[in-house]
C-alpha cells in the first residue's frame, strides 16, 4: 500500500541497515506468530517497534462498525508500530498475523527512541519512511473522494478510472473503490 516500491525497497534496506549498526543498543528479539494472531491492537499502549521478516499481516481498523476495515495487507521487510511509537503513544490500528507463522524482530520502544536520539540517519529514515507512507495513504484518500464525487454524478466511466487507479496502489481499499463504483451504477 505504501507508495512508490522501488524507493521503498531502498529505504527499507537503509533502516535494516541501520537498525544492524544498532543491534547492542536495541536488543532485538525474534518473535514467532501463528495464523490469527493479534500482533498490535488498536488503542492499546504502543511499547515496541517490529520488522516483520517473514509472513502476511493486515493493518485492520475499527471505528463505527464492529466488524475491523483492512486498510493494508503487508508482507516481509515491513515495520510495523512506529505510528503508534512516535504519535500518540497507543496504536492506532489492529495488526493481524493473515498469512503464517510470521516471524518478527521486535524492539522495546524505549530502546528505539533513546537510539533515535544519538543517530540522525535512523531518525531521518524514520521520518522519510513515516512521510512516504502518509503521502501514498493520502493518495488513496484524495482518489476514494473523487470517486465519491463521481459516484454522486452517476459518471461511471470516472468511478471505473479511478478504481483502476486505486488497484495497483492497495488492494484493500480497492475493494471498497469497486463497491463505490456499483453504488454508481445504481445512481446512474
Amino acid at each position: 500500500m505504501w507508495g512508490d516500491e522501488p524507493q521503498l525497497k531502498i529505504l527499507r534496506e537503509r533502516i535494516k541497515l541501520l537498525l544492524k549498526i544498532h543491534h547492542a543498543d536495541l536488543a532485538p528479539v525474534q518473535r514467532h506468530a501463528s495464523q490469527g494472531e493479534l500482533l498490535m491492537q488498536q488503542g492499546d499502549p504502543a511499547t515496541s517497534l517490529m520488522l516483520l521478516t517473514s509472513g502476511k499481516v493486515a493493518i485492520q481498523i475499527r471505528l463505527l462498525e464492529l466488524k475491523p476495515h483492512t486498510l493494508a495487507v503487508v508482507e516481509a521487510e515491513e515495520l510495523l508500530g512506529e505510528m503508534g511509537l512516535f504519535g500518540t503513544g497507543s496504536h492506532s490500528a489492529d495488526v493481524r498475523v493473515v498469512e503464517g507463522p510470521a516471524e518478527l524482530v521486535e524492539v522495546s520502544g524505549d530502546n528505539f527512541l533513546k537510539t533515535l536520539l544519538f543517530d540522525v540517519d535512523l531518525a531521518m529514515e524514520m521520518l522519510a519512511l513515516v512521510s512516504q507512507r502518509c503521502k501514498s495513504s493520502n493518495m488513496v484518500i484524495g482518489l476514494l473522494l473523487d470517486g465519491i464525487a463521481a459516484a454522486y454524478r452517476g459518471d461511471t466511466a470516472q468511478m471505473a478510472a479511478i478504481a483502476d487507479a486505486i488497484r495497483p496502489l492497495d488492494y484493500c481499499l480497492s475493494l471498497a473503490s469497486d463497491r463505490l463504483v456499483e453504488l454508481g451504477k445504481c445512481r446512474a
